[in-house]
């Protein structure tokens, strides 16, 4: 493991769990210069989905003008929304478009889809005061899962969405949600009218390669991560915007099967979050601490040494969204009670440990 990480903000839990409603998987927009806006679904394992089912399906929204150091409440993220299903699963993106339009990508769980199904679109043109109806980025339903911070804009204007895909010729009611999966993205060409899915990232593990991020790097060219059941997150490159990839291969970058965010830095280098950890064994969810990053320098080629954010024993430290700031890079996630077995947590006591957790980090040297 590398060293600590220099802080800035220490991290600490700015949104407590409660019995009913757990926080999970934040998507961080700087929506002006100064001013940051956040937003998360509610209920995702290992929280319960029918947490969230008793609840508005609109998430609220936070505000913060410090940097992330404090938030507060903000309203909701008011995106009509009449599809079945309920937006959850850890899966909310909030980018602006090169045109200028806010761009919000959700997850949906469905039923009858394993807390999976196809991901749905918004759009604002009025700095987010109000939301296009939310759509599907396809007509037909079937189990994906895009986790949050994953819409990216390249540079040519397509819009890429990376998910994990069950394909609908398995026998859906003998799947597991954490199966293996393989990874695809929906893409783009005209601001998000209109959307066609790629060729699939196939790797022959007990996990695939599921929920995958991807980052343009300084050729054109892109690069996908994914968690696997491996022992080390997977990439795959594409040379043609997205569409086919390559066969994935094992990096350095030594984890369980355990949550990941990849954003490319104004510097042109990759700034992966992720659990920095040796799997309990093959196949395995943890550990999921401790939450740490590394930087590849070099298009993905190779990486750095883990740099350590946060570590607390008996936590998850999962779903980080990362966003770039003047005066260092702002971390924003959740924390969950971990038994130490190697297990989720079905203890109702659970929520009790964790809650929204968020840290300012320097800069990389």
């Amino acid at each position: 493991m590398g060293a600590t990480t220099p802080l800035i903000v220490a991290p600490e839990i700015f949104i407590r769990h409660t019995a009913e409603r757990e926080f999970i998987g934040p998507a961080v927009l700087e929506i002006h210069p100064g001013e940051l806006w956040m937003t998360a679904p509610w209920g995702r394992p290992p929280v319960d989905f029918s947490q969230a089912k008793r609840f508005a399906l609109s998430s609220h929204l936070f505000r913060s003008t410090d940097r992330g150091r404090t938030w507060r409440a903000h309203g909701r993220l008011n995106i009509p929304y009449n599809l079945s299903g309920i937006i959850s699963d850890g899966g909310i993106t909030l980018i602006r478009l090169q045109g200028g339009r806010l761009m919000a990508t959700c997850h949906r769980n469905a039923p009858g889809y394993h807390g999976g199904g196809v991901p749905a679109v918004s759009f604002s043109q009025n700095e987010g005061e109000s939301w296009s109806p939310a759509r599907l980025v396809q007509d037909r339903e079937d189990v994906f899962y895009v986790m949050n911070e994953r819409t990216i804009e390249l540079k040519g204007g397509r819009l890429v969405i990376p998910v994990a895909h069950k394909p609908g010729d398995v026998a859906r009611e003998k799947y597991v949600e954490g199966e293996r999966c393989v990874a695809r993205c929906f893409l783009s060409d005209d601001e998000g009218e209109t959307w066609r899915l790629s060729a699939a990232v196939v790797l022959e593990d007990e996990r695939g390669m599921a929920e995958p991020v991807v980052a343009e790097l300084t050729d054109g060219s892109l690069i996908m991560l994914a968690r696997t059941g491996s022992g080390s997150h997977h990439a795959s490159f594409s040379h043609d915007g997205g569409m086919n990839w390559s066969a994935p291969q094992a990096t350095e970058l030594q984890a369980a099967c355990s949550p990941l965010t990849l954003k490319r830095m104004t510097n042109g280098h990759l700034f992966l979050a992720y659990n920095a950890a040796k799997p309990l064994f093959k196949g395995s969810f943890f550990p999921r601490r401790p939450l740490a990053y590394s930087i590849s320098r070099d298009d993905g080629k190779t990486w750095s040494q883990p740099g350590v954010i946060d570590d607390v024993v008996g936590q998850q430290l999962i779903y980080p969204s990362v966003t770039f700031l003047s005066e260092g890079i702002l971390l924003v996630y959740s924390a969950h009670y971990d038994p130490g077995n190697g297990k989720f947590s079905d203890t109702p006591e659970a929520y009790k440990v964790g809650g929204g957790k968020r840290c300012l980090i320097s800069y990389p040297q």
